[in-house]
């Protein structure tokens, strides 16, 4: 019962031997490039291949030596600031004592 959970945790997805959520990023932000500089140029799409490529190879070095590199790009959300509403006058916003 426990193996699935401990598969999860131990080994997280990839995706052609790299992090899964920054391989998916490089090849959408690639994908989104190549289609922007296809329709304004008429430059050659090989080129791209070889950037797509050498980036995931990249993303997969560094996978190899934080295979939580997904995790940690997931945990980098933007941070609410925290704001409390007293009863009290004063200035700025605190806790009531």
């Amino acid at each position: 019962m426990k193996e699935p959970i401990l598969k999860a945790v131990a080994m997280p997805p990839r995706l052609f031997w790299a992090p899964a959520l920054p391989a998916a990023i490089n090849l959408g932000l690639q994908f989104c490039f190549l289609i922007i500089c296809l329709g304004l140029t008429s430059i050659n799409p090989l080129w791209f291949v070889i950037s797509i490529v050498s980036v995931h190879i990249v993303i997969v070095i560094l996978g190899v030596k934080e295979p939580h590199l997904s995790n940690m790009t997931k945990s980098r959300g933007y941070k609410i600031p925290f704001k409390c509403k007293t009863i009290y006058r004063h200035k700025g916003s605190r806790f009531a004592s």
